[in-house]
């Protein structure tokens, strides 16, 4: 979709995807002027990844702002006035693994992918709705191994729909690997 604020930058782990979107929006912001407000999703659930939120704290420039917001995310972006300036919202990944973590401790059964869906609509419509450039960060997680255990492969598979409705809605989806950014619309086979 041409005209949207939407920038997708997915990859797998430790591909360099965070650090691209994050000089992304540093060079948009020295063109445009706007501040950048980080809105993370990955709750503080142990030593270690408190220890990789710290490290991606400190990478970032220190007049970012930051929201950390596991689960709500589109109603913390409807929320948001356009002085938030650009978005990075790091990462879609991790908000899917918290809607499947927050229905599980509920006592609900998995979320349906219409529901997963439907979730995921609202948050790019959220997206599309605000003023600015919202970047943001998923993982690719289908072209590994076939994962051994149910809830994983429907992870997986949900993942997968998730970035798909991104990436339709998206104006350019960057794909990293290796610390190397690919614009995939640019170079997209159209049938």
């Amino acid at each position: 979709m041409d005209g949207s604020n939407i920038i997708l930058v997915i990859g797998g782990s430790r591909s360099g995807k965070s650090r691209f979107a994050e000089e992304y929006c540093q060079k948009l912001q020295m063109r445009t002027g706007l501040p950048v407000t980080y809105v993370a999703t990955c709750p503080r659930f142990d030593k270690e990844m408190e220890a990789r939120i710290d490290a991606h704290i400190k990478r970032r420039p220190a007049e970012w702002g930051c929201i950390e917001e596991p689960i709500h995310v589109a109603d913390r972006i409807r929320q948001l006035n356009e002085s938030a300036g650009i978005l990075l919202l790091d990462c879609l990944s991790l908000l899917l693994n918290n809607w499947l973590w927050e229905a599980e401790s509920n006592g609900r059964e998995p979320l349906p992918d219409l529901t997963v869906e439907q979730l995921t609509v609202e948050l790019m419509e959220a997206c599309l709705s605000y003023p600015h450039p919202v970047i943001i960060v998923t993982s690719e997680v289908g072209a590994g191994l076939v994962p051994e255990s149910k809830p994983a492969r429907l992870y997986r598979d949900q993942l997968g729909l998730i970035n798909q409705v991104a990436a339709r809605l998206a104006s350019a989806v960057y794909a990293v690997i290796a610390g190397i950014p690919v614009n995939l619309k640019e170079i997209q086979a159209r049938l």
